[in-house]
């Protein structure tokens, strides 16, 4: 018995790490385009665990702005490993995690910034999304500290719970000259700010392109994305919504975007089979189980990429019409795809969301 036990904890850690190494290399935005379109500079590399991708358009695409930009773009790259990774001992993040009091801890702007608008979308979804789910998440097998050692009891789910919520970190944004800090209101409350840190990253590292007097760019981060301006040859930006699907990658649909950003999450990249069932990364803070019966994806379009990355990941654990419903009033235009017990796939959108320009599921050559 000993051995078979052995057997499936050494099974499911393999699928873990499969599931995971899946969703590092192959959760990717589709961008339609060619990958040599003339009138365009690209700078790609890794970062947070998967890709980035910057597409800069128009006139003196030299090699001088290449170098500037992707040194900007590792410089505010690395600005948010050190506030706000959870991988990186000595970030911000990291080191508040650690303290277990309740004194204020001094942070960037940013990061306080990043922690009041999570607070925010707390209260706005009833909970639904919550940066301090990120020991259920462990204790569930995914992220930094996973543990493998069989799911959680009712009563250490419940135990954990307790430390959720917008009540239980207070934040100083530095605005009337003090300087900005976090505060445990429960000294064992944590934050994980994995489902909105890299939408943010996406925006600092495009505020740098301004800076640089770029006005024409697509900056893409692990499949959330920030379209400012014109794509090459004019007109807005196209990208391609991805088909939810376990093996291989197909498009459903293309849409277009200008001066605004996308982001998307799901059920079909870091996940684990157990018993028949989809053990998915997403939590239901609520409920601190992994999310069951809801959409294989939720894509969100915004202003900036750090308000559609969090509503996308609050919609994978709202229920369709509520979560469709919310976004709707809050001015975030939502799709939904839905895959039924036959892994049809069917589209829910609220009136926000546009109409894609295109269905042609295999080419992305435009």
């Amino acid at each position: 018995m000993a051995g078979l036990e052995l057997d499936r904890r050494t099974l499911r850690l393999i699928g873990i790490a499969f599931a995971i190494l899946a969703a590092l290399s192959i959760h990717r935005l589709f961008i339609a385009e060619a990958p040599d379109a003339s009138g365009v500079l690209v700078i790609q590399g890794q970062t947070m665990g998967t890709r980035y991708e910057v597409r800069i358009a128009g006139a003196d695409l030299d090699l001088a702005l290449r170098r500037r930009a992707k040194e900007e773009t590792a410089r505010r790259l690395a600005e948010i490993d050190a506030w706000m990774s959870n991988w990186n001992p000595d970030s911000e993040i990291a080191r508040f995690n650690a303290q277990r009091d309740t004194d204020p801890f001094p942070v960037s702007a940013e990061t306080a910034e990043l922690v009041a608008l999570a607070i925010s979308l707390n209260e706005i979804s009833g909970g639904a999304f919550d940066v301090g789910v990120g020991p259920l998440v462990a204790r569930w097998g995914f992220g930094n500290g996973a543990r493998i050692d069989g799911h959680p009891s009712q009563a250490e789910i419940e135990r954990l719970r307790r430390h959720l919520g917008a009540g239980v970190i207070r934040v100083g944004s530095g605005e009337d000259g003090d300087a900005p800090f976090l505060a445990k209101v429960d000294p064992l409350a944590e934050i994980d700010l994995s489902a909105i840190a890299k939408g943010f990253g996406v925006d600092h590292v495009a505020a740098g392109l301004e800076a640089l007097g770029r006005h024409d760019y697509l900056v893409e981060i692990g499949g959330e994305v920030r379209a400012s301006g014109e794509r090459p040859g004019g007109g807005p930006w196209r990208v391609a919504i991805e088909k939810p699907q376990d093996e291989g990658r197909a498009i459903l649909f293309i849409i277009e975007l200008q001066n605004q950003s996308m982001a998307t999450s799901g059920d079909y990249r870091t996940f684990y089979l157990e018993d028949g069932r989809r053990i998915s990364h997403t939590i239901d803070p609520r409920s601190g189980r992994p999310i069951e019966g809801g959409p294989a994806s939720a894509t969100v379009i915004a202003k900036t990429a750090t308000v559609a990355d969090a509503w996308a990941t609050t919609l994978m654990v709202l229920s369709e019409d509520e979560g469709l419903a919310l976004a709707e009033a809050h001015g975030i235009a939502a799709l939904l795809l839905v895959r039924d017990e036959n892994a049809t796939i069917t589209e829910r959108r609220n009136a926000l969301f546009p109409e894609p320009i295109e269905r042609d599921f295999g080419r992305t050559d435009r």
